[in-house]
């Protein structure tokens, strides 16, 4: 039988697990803050939900299939999309809606270092909020998420749509949205390909040499906030007069490792304004940590042009690939007895310690005591309660320090006083 998995899955193990929980744990408590409610949507939708305005590239990677009935369905891509359809179906929620989740998604796409084809994201979405607040705060919710997790090295990089297809109608002079699409398409993949390979690719999609390179000319402008909004000032685009105001909004929050980035417009067509990713300057290999922006187009394919929303997801295994090291797992208490006749006192013992918080383990196989202690070195356990028989007659336990390798006769409220102090 063969026990391989399908390319880009993988089993999470342990000590990466531990990982994942960690970042979940600091993903909860940043979203309680800002008041975000927790849900999670379906994983499995109907294709034509899954592929609503998601984009030529993405529509390819979803895992669809035909159910037992004949529909077409598909595991989710990302978060968002099953949000948004939960939202726009109720009409009877009272905006701003503000939620959250975490969660798998699938993607059929390439295998690369930090990104699989079964994946997880925290989410957090603004539904009824067309505000430039709303948009900052998602990004001010990653941010926090992302020092709680004591990373440093961060740097968030925010592009804004309305403005490059300002650029590309007026500068480019282009009126066909099909063109327009693919432009942006085009600029979304400056990170991945080589200048020569999109002017090759997008040539044989029937958009011109020097189109495709006044357009990544204009993505390479990047840099701090102030000068990038003068920049583009002097290209005398109305859409850039919201960048000052992102600006003030972040400055308010005290968020300044930002720089605009006109290169930064997510690949997904569903998004209509402001976008954003945030970059690890010192791993730029592991692409964007977390991104999001404004997507007002996606209510409106689900019967909802009312319904404005911003959002912004994080990439659980990227993270972890940062915090490798620094989660550790709590400490295990070993219970060990001297005679097997003991094996239920030593069993009665942990199961206490556990119904007060402290994590313990005993031997589930009778054994000796030597291998007891074994077995507690194994497990990294600081401490081993011993059981025995005169203990048991004076009403002591005996506790070991599996470290300094030194043992104290205490009684068991000593012990437990002792294990909760860690």
């Amino acid at each position: 039988m063969d026990l391989s998995l399908p390319r880009g899955i993988r089993d999470i193990e342990p000590q990466e697990h531990l990982l994942y929980e960690r970042i979940r744990q600091a993903f909860y408590e940043v979203a309680d803050l800002f008041n975000f409610k927790m849900m999670e949507p379906a994983p499995i939708e109907y294709l034509s939900t899954l592929s609503a305005k998601s984009g030529e590239e993405v529509a390819k990677q979803i895992y669809s299939f035909k159910d037992k009935r004949g529909r077409d369905v598909g595991l989710r891509f990302d978060l968002t999309v099953g949000l948004t359809r939960y939202v726009s179906s109720r009409r009877d929620l009272k905006p701003p809606i503000k939620l959250a989740c975490y969660g798998g998604a699938w993607r059929y796409e390439e295998p690369q270092y930090g990104r699989y084809r079964w994946f997880h994201q925290w989410d957090v979405e603004i539904f009824g909020s067309a505000s430039t607040e709303a948009d900052v705060e998602v990004i001010d919710v990653c941010d926090k998420i992302l020092r709680r997790l004591e990373l440093d090295n961060l740097l968030i990089q925010i592009g804004e749509r309305s403005v490059v297809e300002e650029y590309i109608r007026k500068s480019l002079r282009v009126s066909s949205e099909e063109k327009l699409i693919e432009l942006m398409r085009a600029l979304d993949k400056v990170q991945r390909k080589t200048e020569g390979e999109l002017i090759k690719e997008y040539e044989a999609r029937g958009v011109g040499k020097d189109e495709v390179n006044k357009l990544l000319e204009f993505g390479r402008l990047h840099g701090a906030p102030e000068k990038m909004i003068q920049v583009v000032n002097e290209l005398q685009l109305k859409s850039s007069e919201g960048l000052g105001r992102v600006w003030d909004s972040l400055k308010s929050r005290g968020i300044a490792n930002v720089e605009y980035n006109m290169s930064v417009v997510r690949g997904i067509d569903y998004y209509t304004g402001l976008v954003f990713e945030t970059v690890d300057t010192r791993n730029p290999q592991l692409g964007s940590l977390c991104g999001g922006g404004r997507y007002d187009l996606l209510p409106k394919v689900f019967g909802r042009p009312d319904l404005s929303a911003t959002g912004a997801a994080g990439g659980i295994e990227r993270v972890a690939l940062l915090m490798t090291g620094k989660a550790e797992p709590r400490g295990v208490v070993f219970v060990a007895y001297t005679d097997s006749s003991l094996r239920k006192n030593a069993v009665k013992l942990a199961s206490e310690l556990r119904s007060e918080g402290v994590k313990a383990e005993t031997a589930l196989e009778p054994k000796s005591l030597g291998r007891q202690l074994e077995d507690a070195s194994d497990l990294g356990a600081r401490w081993t309660v011993i059981i025995g028989k005169r203990e048991l007659a004076s009403g002591e336990l005996t506790l070991r320090d599996m470290n300094e390798r030194n043992e104290e006769r205490l009684s068991p409220e000593e012990v437990r006083g002792r294990l909760k102090a860690g």
